[in-house]
């Protein structure tokens, strides 16, 4: 499924023009996990280790936000909080159907590349670190309308929810 992505941090003006997500910032892509490394062996159960949330990493083309991005980085600035929704691609009012929300957020790097030819924009890589994570699907039945959200979070300064 194709799926339109932005990304909302305050103080920070994006490009996007689509309605509601004016000032945005288009994402192309994305990727975020978890680890809790485990050992099971013939002793019977296995012990969880320490939950690791790896950085939030976006791909998006450079854009009003690239130089806000940059010296937030280079100067170590924390954002309280930024948000990145996904929604189902086309459509004037398109029902966010995941969304993370993340709390004590800083830029921990930004790198760019690009090459000749058919690109009209650099791309750049941007990982955010941040405290606390909350992650909400939001399932749409087949005539869009919202069914029941399910969530689930995790504060790594509290090491809880």
């Amino acid at each position: 499924m194709a799926f339109d992505a932005f990304l909302k941090i305050e103080g920070v003006e994006g490009e996007s023009t689509r309605k509601g997500f004016e000032k945005m910032i288009e994402i192309e892509s994305f990727s975020f996990g978890a680890r809790n490394p485990t050992s099971i062996g013939s002793g019977g159960g296995g012990g969880a280790g320490k939950v690791s949330l790896s950085n939030f990493n976006v791909t998006k083309k450079s854009d009003a936000a690239s130089p806000a991005l940059f010296q937030a980085c280079c100067s170590g600035k924390h954002f309280p909080k930024a948000e990145i929704t996904l929604h189902k691609a086309g459509g004037e009012e398109a029902l966010p159907y995941l969304t993370y929300s993340f709390e004590k957020v800083f830029i921990e790097s930004i790198d760019w590349g690009g090459a000749g030819g058919s690109d009209d924009r650099p791309s750049e890589q941007v990982s955010l670190a941040f405290g606390k994570v909350e992650i909400l699907y939001q399932p749409q039945s087949e005539t869009g309308a919202a069914a029941g959200a399910v969530s689930a979070s995790w504060d790594q300064m509290a090491v809880s929810r």
